[in-house]
């Protein structure tokens, strides 16, 4: 599958709106960082449908800097107060010192998935689905990152994951392209859309 997110900006570039097609070009939904106008701004995203009616959003959770680590919640509909979906943006001392993009780890359900970047060629991000995916198998590789087992290459995949889907930047079209072959990733166009902002943001930061 692949989706397509324009994004949409102020005369300083900065955003106001992203909008998320399907393949055929089709807008499925609207997202609007709302977050950015409160006096202490923040990285809420309001979802919306095609006819601006509010669908979803993404809230931040957790943030613990010492560790480099900041986590969001995607609430969807009247979902209650467990969230569909979170996102964890991970960068550790090394990282920010070679000015590395962070990586991110997205929990959808029972399946989790590992997102990581590179600030050269057209392809911004990779994401692997770590063999396994179960919760004991996601706690150890987050031990192993706090050990610093992480992998020293910027974007590099670990034995133990497996490829399922790029984000690219295209020089034309949408400012970002998601390809995705994970079935109960590709169908939740919502996270990868909210990870894709996520992104953006912290490249527009």
């Amino acid at each position: 599958m692949s989706y397509g997110i324009r994004k949409q900006t102020y005369a300083g570039q900065r955003a106001y709106r992203y909008q998320i097609s399907d393949e055929s070009g089709k807008v499925c939904y609207l997202a609007e960082p709302t977050g950015l106008l409160l006096p202490n701004p923040t990285r809420l995203i309001e979802f919306f449908d095609c006819e601006h009616r509010p669908v979803g959003c993404l809230k931040p959770l957790d943030v613990f800097l010492w560790r480099g680590e900041k986590s969001y919640g995607l609430f969807v509909d009247e979902g209650g107060e467990e969230p569909y979906a979170t996102i964890q943006e991970r960068a550790r001392l090394v990282d920010v010192l070679l000015l590395r993009l962070p990586r991110y780890d997205v929990q959808l359900g029972e399946y989790h998935y590992v997102a990581r970047g590179s600030r050269y060629g057209g392809c911004r991000y990779e994401i692997f689905c770590p063999r396994g995916g179960r919760a004991e198998d996601v706690g150890a590789e987050a031990a192993k990152i706090e050990q610093g087992a992480e992998s020293d290459g910027e974007g590099a995949p670990r034995p133990d994951e497996r490829k399922v889907g790029r984000i690219s930047c295209p020089t034309a079209g949408p400012s970002y392209v998601v390809e995705i072959d994970a079935a109960p990733l590709c169908q939740a166009l919502t996270v990868l859309a909210a990870l894709v902002i996520l992104i953006d943001l912290e490249l527009s930061a």
